[in-house]
């Protein structure tokens, strides 16, 4: 291969978008099929979760090679990619890597490279990587050797005495990827021998990442990323990894039916104030909520945060508003036309507020995008700072 290749499963209308990356010697489609069948494991994966957009990246299978060799760095071809995904328009949904062997140095040195880069879209690649899969992955310099020597014996060599000892590039990068916040690493290493050698031990597998523990898999550095079945434990756990970060992403609706249509009703402004111009301070302190100030600035502010970083004609700002015109509708319904204006207790005010606002909300956003009661005391919160509801009848 000496072009780039980047195959989309499906018709890329997903919330969110997932990558895979082959390693060295590795094809985007063959690396992932079991035998000789036609159809590769991230085809189910499609299937099983729509929300995904799945993505089989192909790139020259010397990028390593030449990196060891002394041609090209880890770090200019992780622009290459980079440069290639961001021309694809990845970088604006949430995204996860998916990555075998070699193809995880790849991966991590993408979102260190991206991280660092002045390029605004390159940027936005490495901050919408939420989660990172290491199947089989060497991560220190004797177990890329190791891989090196099984993949491509050729190249041993000159390789061994590079990586044998310590690599410092490869240790730095590490040291930065552990402590990189925002990413979850989920790492896998194969339990048995391939041609009677231990490519990746448990050790060499696990890049040091707090709160990640390596995964053993009963195959060997060729199998461990070909799941025969979707009852394999790398496709389940592959698609369960998956399926939490589709639920922890607030903003995940694609909203075609608001799409569909240029003929569509006027959406409520939340950021233009109403008539009501009090701060949020003022109306706690008037409805006798003072103390409640410090959590409910927080609150709105980390709701307004997010809110304005969707921009103002995306998915994610859509289902935001959908969000914040239920939590007005139903609260100004059933808290504070039916309790706070007919002079109920707060206590009766706050149960409702419970039971008629945020339960309701949480059962019908939470399973599938994440909101919680949480989410929506902040929306609340927001609402209020904006002029759009409040707590005392005057």
């Amino acid at each position: 291969m000496t072009e780039f290749s980047f195959e989309c499963l499906s018709d890329g209308s997903g919330s969110f978008d997932v990558i895979f990356i082959h390693g060295l010697g590795g094809d985007p489609r063959a690396t992932w099929t079991v035998g000789s069948a036609i159809e590769c494991w991230p085809d189910w994966l499609q299937t099983d979760l729509t929300q995904a957009n799945v993505y089989l990246l192909g790139y020259p299978t010397d990028i390593i090679s030449t990196w060891l060799a002394g041609e090209m760095s880890l770090y200019e071809r992780a622009k290459a990619v980079l440069d290639h995904l961001a021309a694809r328009g990845l970088g604006k949904r949430p995204m996860a890597i998916i990555a075998h062997s070699l193809g995880g140095l790849l991966g991590k040195q993408l979102i260190r490279a991206g991280h660092d880069a002045p390029d605004e879209d390159w940027k936005a690649i490495s901050t919408s990587c939420k989660l990172i899969m290491f199947l089989g992955t060497p991560h220190s310099g004797s177990s890329v050797a190791s891989a090196i020597g099984f993949v491509a014996p050729k190249l041993s060599s000159k390789m061994t005495k590079l990586l044998q000892s310590d690599n410092e590039h490869l240790d730095e990068l590490n040291e930065w990827y552990r402590n990189r916040d925002g990413v979850k690493t989920v790492v896998y290493y194969e339990k048995l021998p391939t041609r009677g050698i231990q490519i990746v031990s448990q050790k060499s597998a696990d890049p040091g990442v707090a709160g990640t523990v390596a995964v053993p898999v009963d195959a060997d550095h060729l199998t461990i990323c070909k799941p025969a079945s979707r009852d394999a434990t790398i496709y389940l756990s592959t698609k369960r990894h998956l399926e939490k970060l589709a639920g922890q992403c607030a903003a995940l609706l694609p909203l075609h039916s608001v799409d569909a249509s240029p003929y569509q009703f006027a959406q409520d402004d939340y950021i233009a104030p109403t008539s009501d111009r009090r701060t949020l301070q003022q109306k706690l302190i008037d409805a006798g909520k003072e103390h409640e100030y410090p959590l409910a600035n927080d609150a709105q502010n980390r709701f307004a945060q997010n809110y304005m970083r969707f921009g103002l004609h995306t998915s994610a700002r859509r289902l935001n508003d959908i969000l914040l015109a239920e939590v007005k509708q139903r609260f100004e319904t059933h808290v504070y036309h039916a309790k706070i204006c007919q002079g109920e207790p707060e206590k009766v005010s706050t149960a409702a507020l419970q039971s008629e606002v945020i339960d309701p909300i949480v059962n019908k956003y939470g399973a599938e995008y994440g909101a919680t009661p949480l989410t929506v005391m902040q929306a609340i919160y927001f609402l209020a700072e904006q002029c759009h509801i409040r707590w005392d009848a005057a």
